[in-house]
């Protein structure tokens, strides 16, 4: 009898994992129970509906059933060259819309992705890469992460002379520099943005474009541009008592512990924020040595950014588990500090004030002042794109919304021909999967920009964008 209870996803004991940055929070399933899990998809294939990047989702999620994994691969390389990452951190938007969501839960669909790609150290082993011949046309990548290096993967394997440039010195983005490593392991992105640059990627790290070079440069040198740079730029309170030592953005102090820094965190930390980058922030923190952690929000619980959907609540209760303490509906007002380090923070307690129809708005109750100790605070409170390394030129040429986010047509190209983006300085789900979204639209714009879609070298290797299909026995491309 066909049993409809999703298989139960184990994870590591928290007081163990929470000790190293090596040990993943989350198993990998079983051979069995793998097959056991992917076996309950009835192959309806609404989940693609909610899939941003479009991949056939029953189609791979059929060929794990059938112990086939290796055809799991190929299938969603279709569209995205990062199984394993992806079955890692994706959102899974896609596991929200399932049609078994209250029939013994949704389809595990991540870890299913994650269980297939797992398996193989070197996917040129089991995808058929066309030989590429030089059609003679260069584009320039502005950006190592998600969005840079997707761009990067399917136009040079069609040919195109890719030249990819990074401020880092390492691939990866967000993926490498946000993502601490208990969740998103270097062997996992080394296989991964190995494979991509095996491809004949040009890549040059440590170069910071506006810099070390140009972006006029860049736009003279080859035929057409993509800058997939994320935001990496922070954006600070400016909370009185700033100033002082032991205050620090997420987005830097992610990065500098992902790049191999070793920070002095103290015994008690206070991040300030409610979202994915928070709880990184607090459950690195814990990582470090710290005996204490809390996660300040200024709004409700179910205000938090991401929910409601099961990554978010996945995220809390992971976070929660590690003995991460919450605290809703807080404002800081004041960073205490002795001799220039911070030692505490004022706040107040906020009331939920709805006004007409819109978002309640939290009110700090201010006739009562709070205190509490501690040693670091770190802000995960947004950050934004430097677009500085254009220069004025084409700042004044490049079209912009009023929240400062590049213009672009349904293939991804500016107001500036030849000038592409994408990712998380363009889209506003500024996640993993959205940003590959946006680089399978623009490899396609790219090409047709370029006019040499009658030169590539195979067009079953381009993406495939809104796909729209009932699930079939045949889905997914045969090798």
């Amino acid at each position: 009898m066909l049993n409809f209870e999703r298989v139960k996803i184990k994870r590591v004991d928290p007081k163990e994992r929470i000790k190293s940055f090596d040990i993943e929070p989350v198993m990998e399933y079983s051979e069995d129970e793998g097959v056991a899990e992917a076996s309950r998809c009835l192959g309806c294939n609404i989940c693609t509906q909610a899939c941003p990047a479009s991949l056939d989702i029953g189609g791979y999620i059929k060929s794990t059933a059938v112990g086939d994994p290796a055809q799991t691969v190929r299938i969603v390389f279709e569209n995205l060259p990062f199984p394993a990452i992806i079955g890692r951190v994706c959102t899974h938007l896609c596991e929200d819309i399932c049609v078994l969501y209250d029939t013994g839960g949704p389809i595990a669909i991540r870890h299913l992705k994650r269980f297939a790609a797992d398996k193989f150290d070197d996917y040129g082993k089991i995808l058929s890469v066309p030989k590429k011949k030089f059609i003679g046309k260069k584009v320039c990548v502005v950006g190592g992460g998600p969005a840079g290096l997707t761009v990067a993967y399917y136009l040079s394997i069609q040919g195109v002379s890719v030249s990819l440039y990074e401020a880092l010195p390492a691939l990866g983005g967000f993926m490498k520099v946000g993502i601490p490593r208990y969740r998103l392991p270097q062997d996992v992105l080394d296989k991964e943005i190995g494979f991509i640059t095996s491809q004949g990627v040009d890549v040059h790290l440590n170069t910071k474009v506006g810099k070390d070079i140009t972006f006029d440069e860049l736009m003279k040198k080859y035929d057409a541009v993509f800058i997939g740079v994320g935001n990496h730029k922070p954006r600070f309170t400016g909370t009185p008592g700033s100033n002082a030592n032991g205050l620090y953005h997420a987005i830097d102090f992610l990065r500098r512990v992902s790049l191999g820094e070793k920070i002095n965190v103290g015994k008690k930390v206070v991040v300030v924020g409610g979202g994915f980058t928070a709880n990184d922030a607090s459950r690195t923190s814990l990582r470090l040595g710290a005996e204490e952690v809390y996660i300040i929000y200024r709004r409700r619980e179910i205000d938090r950014p991401g929910y409601p959907s099961m990554n978010a609540d996945e995220e809390l209760e992971e976070t929660e588990e590690e003995g991460v303490h919450y605290m809703w509906q807080v404002t800081p007002f004041e960073y205490v500090s002795k001799d220039g380090h911070i030692v505490g923070m004022k706040y107040w307690e906020n009331e939920m004030v709805t006004e007409g129809k819109g978002r309640a708005k939290p009110v700090p109750r201010k006739d009562k002042v709070l205190y509490m100790e501690c040693d670091t605070i770190i802000e995960a409170t947004g950050q934004e794109t430097d677009w500085t390394f254009l220069g004025e030129e084409y700042m004044r040429k490049l079209r912009m919304t009023p929240q400062g986010q590049p213009i672009v047509n349904e293939k991804g190209m500016t107001s500036i021909p030849g000038l592409f983006t994408g990712g998380d300085s363009t889209n506003t789900l500024r996640d993993l999967i959205s940003a590959v979204r946006d680089a399978d639209k623009s490899t396609i714009g790219i090409l047709e920009y370029l006019n040499v879609m009658d030169q590539i070298a195979d067009e079953r290797w381009i993406p495939v964008l809104d796909r729209w299909k009932k699930y079939s026995p045949s889905a997914g491309r045969s090798q």
